[in-house]
Formats: C-alpha cells, sequence, structure tokens
C-alpha cells in the first residue's frame, strides 16, 4: 500500500501539482514529506493523468509504476481532482482550466 497523495505547490501565480509521500523526520531537516513526482502545472495535470488513465500500460510514467501506483491509485488522483475532494474527505483546492 501506497502513502502518496497530491498536493500542490503555488509559484509564479502557477499552482502544481505533485505526488507526495509522507517519509517521517529526516536527520537535518524539519520536513516530514517529499514529493516523488511532478504532475506540471495544473493546467495540464488533469488532462496528463486522463491521458495516462486511457493509455495506461503505455503511457502511466515507469518511475511511477516502479514505486508501486497502480491505475487505482491513478483513478483516485483524477478524481481527487474532479471532485476537489480527496479520498479521506479533505478539500483539495484545484484550478481548473479556464475555458475562454
Amino acid at each position: 500500500m501506497n502513502l502518496g497523495y497530491l498536493s500542490q505547490v503555488r509559484s509564479g501565480g502557477k499552482q502544481y501539482i505533485y505526488l507526495t509521500e509522507y517519509c517521517g523526520i529526516q536527520p537535518f531537516s524539519s520536513k516530514t514529506e517529499k514529493h516523488i513526482f511532478s504532475f506540471g502545472s495544473s493546467q495540464i495535470a488533469l488532462l496528463k493523468m486522463k491521458r495516462w488513465y486511457r493509455k495506461f500500460e503505455k503511457e502511466f510514467p515507469e518511475e511511477l509504476s516502479e514505486a508501486g501506483y497502480s491505475k487505482e491509485d491513478l483513478k483516485i488522483w483524477i478524481k481527487t481532482l474532479e471532485t476537489g475532494i480527496t479520498k479521506n474527505g479533505r478539500v483539495f483546492q484545484f484550478e481548473k482550466k479556464k475555458r475562454a
């Protein structure tokens, strides 16, 4: 079972989506989590994930597969971004792509 969850970082007026894992207290650092994968800006993250879901065998990032993440995990991440609610019921502030 993986303990990864989606997180966000705002920088330069943009929102970036990451897969983050809890890593506990590390020597010489006060951080208890680390970003293990970047999905990019919120403008493309959901589109990228949906494409991976449709073409899972060919396009899902190898590093995520090797870390033990599956199509089911991807489905959960997509749902989180679409609904703004995590699988644990927490609110996830996601800026959907603005239509012109």
